[in-house]
């Protein structure tokens, strides 16, 4: 399960006529979800330096260290052209490596003016150093052109939203799982670790001898992310150090990469049964996920999501128990553009896919959010997580 090779070449060919519209022989791109989205080839970003060079004509030609010699092979049929350097920092740095084969490539293929994402031409990271690609093609024009491929993704095709439902429908089977394994006594890693290996197994059975995940060692991943009883007032807890036990609110969440892309879905559980307080502040969640649930249509401003969630938060009185936005677009990228949030500016379009996940944080109690992939529609959304939200169902 992946997108096919026709929908990428399609994807290669609007990088090069929206690069020629700003006055661009090709573009060069460090981003390496931009590139999987280009390619369905994606790699271990580390300090050593990788990209792919984009042409007017979408042809597609990248830049990698040895580690990756024949890995771009297994994963993708688009790619044109290969150049690889040993390794970071080697004794000719890459910069210098692919400054000296851009200039060969211009030179062959006419290129007078190439565009970057990334004037650096290198992510950065994990302590890579080195002088600014830009600076060293001499006799090229250069210039920055941020945002092009992030613009492409943002609306679905359906090859995309047939991805993320399966990833979706897994999402809920990883759910189910792990609240089967819940118990006072047991720790989140435990439940997650169980839920997830079973959840993978499931998952592998059903797609098929010949699927593997793109992007991540296993096929499907469950956790809660140390969201457990007081801990849950920490939206990003990451873990906790005791074991549930009864009256825990718990926040679970699972989104298995299918094809590259993911889905959300995350759903707040109480073990044993809630106290008044508890009751009081999930049902005011629910509210505020129905009024950033209404606010959503093709035209809305994406913002406009988000201030029917404060409106709301205010009315209810839980606007100081509000730590985050209301969502964010979701795909190749477990976050990306649109945001629902009142400083974003833009409208939201027909295919996007964002998250709807307002949460209340009360101290000492725990964090009450429900998370699901939506897509929206001309006249509203469609729910590709789907699982039951109310607090009686939830009840371990």
């Amino acid at each position: 399960m992946r997108i096919s090779d026709a929908a990428l070449r399609a994807r290669l060919k609007a990088v090069g006529s929206r690069i020629r519209e700003r006055g661009y022989d090709a573009y060069y791109i460090t981003n390496v979800e931009n590139i999987f989205y280009l390619t369905n080839y994606y790699l271990l970003q580390t300090e050593r330096p990788v990209a792919l060079l984009v042409t007017v004509e979408g042809e597609a030609i990248l830049f990698a260290p040895m580690v990756e010699y024949e890995h771009p092979d297994l994963r993708t049929g688009v790619i044109e052209e290969k150049h690889y350097y040993f390794d970071y920092p080697g004794e000719v740095h890459p910069a210098k490596f692919i400054a000296e084969r851009l200039a060969q490539l211009s030179r062959e293929r006419g290129i007078k003016a190439v565009a970057f994402d990334n004037p650096a031409g290198a992510a950065r990271m994990w302590g890579y150093e080195g002088p600014a690609l830009a600076d060293l093609l001499q006799g090229l024009r250069t210039g920055a052109v941020e945002g092009l491929v992030e613009e492409m993704r943002e609306v679905k095709d359906e090859e995309e939203l047939a991805l993320m439902r399966e990833s979706a429908k897994w999402a809920a089977r990883g759910l189910e799982i792990a609240r089967g394994l819940i118990a006072e006594g047991k720790y989140d890693w435990e439940v997650a670790l169980e839920a997830s290996l079973e959840l993978s197994r499931e998952m592998k059975r059903a797609l098929g001898e010949g699927y593997m995940p793109l992007r991540e060692s296993i096929p499907g991943f469950v956790g809660f992310r140390g969201q457990v009883g007081e801990y849950s007032y920490y939206p990003h807890s990451i873990s906790a150090p005791r074991p549930f036990k009864r009256g825990d609110v718990i926040g679970i969440g699972a989104g298995p990469e299918v094809g590259g892309y993911y889905s959300e879905l995350e759903r707040t559980l109480v073990l044993g049964g809630p106290n008044p307080l508890a009751k009081k502040y999930f049902e005011a969640m629910l509210e505020l996920r129905h009024a950033a649930l209404d606010s959503i249509k093709a035209g809305q401003p994406a913002a406009e999501v988000e201030r029917a969630v404060r409106r709301a938060a205010e009315r209810l009185g839980v606007a100081a128990h509000l730590r985050h936005h209301v969502g964010h677009g979701i795909g190749v990228g477990v976050h990306e553009r649109p945001f629902l949030d009142v400083g974003y500016k833009g409208p939201l379009r027909a295919g996007m896919t964002v998250t709807v996940e307002p949460g209340v944080y009360v101290k000492g109690l725990g964090g009450f959010r429900h998370s699901d992939t939506v897509l929206v529609t001309e006249d509203g959304y469609e729910l590709l997580t789907k699982y039951p939200e109310g607090l009686d169902e939830l009840i371990i």
